[in-house]
């Protein structure tokens, strides 16, 4: 089956709550929500979709229904993009959503999926730290700009990867931030073919050592499973194209360094403006475009100054 834009927003709905004040512990939170559970992977069904889990944890509605807190046996639904992403991940942190059949059994599938090996979000909090104090040591009105240099900040990507500023070490990286659920075309969907076509065509023309970078302004919704979802619906060269996520305070930090404004709207998932950048090989800004609007051939013609850089 292929998977379009179209039909992955409709899809992803289906497994994921679409306010956008949902509320999910990312990165591992110690204390579960009443429908969470921390789980260890045993076996992936890619047949039926489910994943089969030993559960370590979970929340007080999650006991009530399976009778257990821990140490038993769960086999739960799960969308395409977090199927493939349990694949790899084995210890995990999800929201059980349940469902009633005609039978009137229960049947469970989990949404709002994070990576939670504990190294690793240790890791990743640690650079999150970091990156908190450099946002309050900014100020209220100084954003980041050319000639500036990155913070540092550590994401998920679509493969539950933890991705932090190393990404940008030795490579000429175009980076940019939208959101899955974004539907007005001229934004984040347009935003995301330019990405797509300026990779397409960096790969043609051979300029070496192009990486691409989209983060999320929406984290709230967009989990790594989400993302992976998103990039197999535009078809990206996963390659070198990363989807990056964090909780919402570590947004809340990039968006407020690099002076992207977004807010909650009748009707709107999310109001927002844009950016795309050029970050070079020592990881400073070299070029940035307001808006969506920008244009390939533009951005392609500075790729090389940046692999230099």
């Amino acid at each position: 089956m292929k998977f379009t834009p179209t039909l992955i927003t409709l899809l992803l709905c289906s497994f994921a709550s679409c306010r956008p004040d949902s509320d999910h512990a990312a990165w591992g939170s110690s204390t579960l929500q009443e429908n969470q559970v921390r789980a260890t992977v045993i076996h992936v069904d890619a047949n039926t979709s489910s994943v089969h889990v030993e559960v370590l944890a979970c929340g007080k509605l999650i006991h009530r229904d399976m009778g257990q807190f821990s140490g038993f046996e769960a086999t739960f639904s799960v969308q395409p993009g977090d199927l493939q992403l349990l694949s790899s991940q084995k210890t995990f942190l999800a929201r059980v959503n349940s469902n009633q059949t005609k039978e009137g059994t229960n049947t469970h599938f989990l949404s709002e999926v994070w990576p939670d090996d504990r190294a690793e979000r240790i890791r990743a909090n640690n650079i999150n730290r970091l990156l908190r104090r450099d946002t309050l040591s900014l100020g209220d009105d100084l954003i980041r700009s050319v000639g500036d240099s990155l913070p540092p900040f550590a994401l998920y990507d679509q493969d539950g990867q933890v991705l932090t500023t190393d990404y940008f070490d030795g490579s000429v990286t175009v980076l940019n931030f939208i959101f899955t659920r974004c539907s007005i075309a001229e934004m984040c969907p347009a935003s995301t073919l330019r990405m797509k076509k300026l990779q397409q065509l960096a790969k043609q023309t051979q300029v070496p050592h192009v990486r691409f970078l989209s983060i999320t302004l929406d984290p709230q919704f967009d989990t790594p499973g989400i993302l992976k979802s998103y990039a197999e619906a535009y078809e990206l060269d996963e390659e070198n194209f990363r989807l990056g996520t964090a909780n919402k305070n570590v947004i809340d930090d990039l968006t407020r360094q690099f002076g992207i404004f977004r807010k909650n709207v009748e009707d709107l998932p999310l109001d927002h403006t844009m950016r795309t950048m050029i970050i070079n090989s020592k990881r400073q800004i070299i070029y940035q475009f307001p808006g969506s609007h920008w244009a390939v051939k533009d951005f392609l013609s500075r790729l090389p100054e940046g692999v230099e850089g």
